[in-house]
C-alpha cells in the first residue's frame, strides 16, 4: 500500500528543515537499541505479587505479573537537537524542539486512535531509557544501572509533538490538554508527566515565528504560508530547501487523485519558480 503524499512530504520537510539543527531520523525503530527489536517487560516479584499468586493459585484465568513480549515499531520522524546550535531561525518550532522528540505531523483532524498510537510509541521510547524493558533473551533488569539511568533522564525528558491542522475543544478536554505556558494561541500541553505538546495550526497567529508550522496546515492557512515563504529574501537557506520540498510534494500530488482542496493547493505550488529552488 502506497503512503499518502503528505506523509512523504512531511518526512522530507523535517529532514531538510531541521538537518542543520540536529539529527533527523526517518522511519526510526523504537525502542532504538538494536538489541531491543524484540523485547520484554520482565515479570516482577514482590510482596504484592506473592500475595496475589497465593490468592489466585490454581486459576487458569489469572496471570500475576507475567512477562510481556513485544516488538519495535517505526516512528515517521524523530529529532535529536544539537543544543550547541541556535534554533532561533525556526521560531516557535525551534522552541518546541529543545529536547529529543518524536514529531507526529497529521494531515487531518487527529483521531483518538492516532493519538494513542503515537503516545504508545513515546512510552516505549521512555521505557527504553529507564530500562523498564530488556532484550527477550535477558533474564532480569540491572537495578543499579536502571536507577542511574532514571536519575540521568530526569533532566532531559523525551518529548512528543503533535502537529495537527486543527483540534476540537472536546478532544482537548478528553486529553486534558491546556493552553501552553508560552501563551501562544494554538499550542497546548498535556500534563507534565506526559511531555506532550499539541500544535493546532489553524489557531496559530500569522507571524514569521509560526511560518514553519503553518506550512504544514491545510486550506487557506497553508496556502497563505506558502505565499509568505515565496516572498522571503531569496538568499535565505531555509527558504530554498523548503521550496524544494514543496515542489517535490507538487510532483507527488500530480500522481494521485486530487480533491478540491488539493487543486487549490496545486495552484499555489505551481507559482514556485523552478529557478528559485535549483
Amino acid at each position: 500500500m502506497s503512503r499518502p503524499a503528505f506523509a512523504i512530504f512531511a518526512q522530507q520537510y523535517f529532514s531538510a528543515l531541521l538537518g542543520d539543527f540536529g539529527t533527523v531520523y526517518l522511519n526510526e525503530p523504537v525502542p532504538r537499541d538494536p538489541k531491543l527489536r524484540v523485547y520484554k517487560i520482565p515479570s516482577r516479584s514482590n510482596w504484592g505479587t506473592e500475595v496475589l499468586s497465593a490468592l489466585t493459585a490454581g486459576s487458569d484465568r489469572v496471570f500475576v505479573s507475567p512477562e510481556v513480549i513485544s516488538e519495535a515499531e517505526l516512528v515517521d520522524v524523530l529529532f535529536e537537537p544539537d543544543n550547541r546550535k541556535s534554533r532561533a531561525e525556526l521560531g516557535v518550532l525551534g522552541e518546541l524542539l529543545s529536547a529529543p522528540c518524536i514529531i507526529a505531523p497529521l494531515r487531518w483532524l487527529p483521531t483518538a486512535s492516532e493519538m494513542r498510537t503515537y503516545t504508545r510509541l513515546w512510552l516505549k521510547w521512555q521505557m527504553e531509557s529507564d530500562r523498564s524493558i530488556i532484550p527477550v533473551n535477558q533474564t532480569s533488569v540491572n537495578k543499579k544501572n536502571k536507577r542511574k539511568d532514571e536519575d540521568k533522564d530526569e533532566a532531559m525528558d523525551k518529548r512528543l509533538l503533535f502537529i495537527v491542522p486543527s483540534i476540537t475543544s472536546q478532544q482537548l478536554n478528553d486529553w486534558r490538554a491546556n493552553l501552553s505556558s508560552r501563551n501562544i494561541p494554538g499550542i497546548y500541553e498535556l500534563g507534565s508527566a506526559f511531555c506532550t505538546t499539541i500544535v493546532a495550526i489553524a489557531e496559530l497567529p500569522s507571524s514569521p515565528d509560526t511560518l514553519w508550522l503553518r506550512l504544514l496546515g491545510r486550506g487557506l492557512t497553508q496556502r497563505q504560508a506558502i505565499q509568505e515563504l515565496m516572498h522571503l529574501e531569496s538568499d535565505l537557506p531555509l527558504r530554498t530547501v523548503v521550496l524544494q520540498q514543496l515542489k517535490q510534494w507538487e510532483q507527488l500530488l500530480l500522481q494521485g487523485r486530487m480533491g478540491q482542496e488539493s487543486k487549490h493547493l496545486m495552484q499555489v505550488l505551481s507559482q514556485i519558480d523552478n529557478s528559485a529552488v535549483s
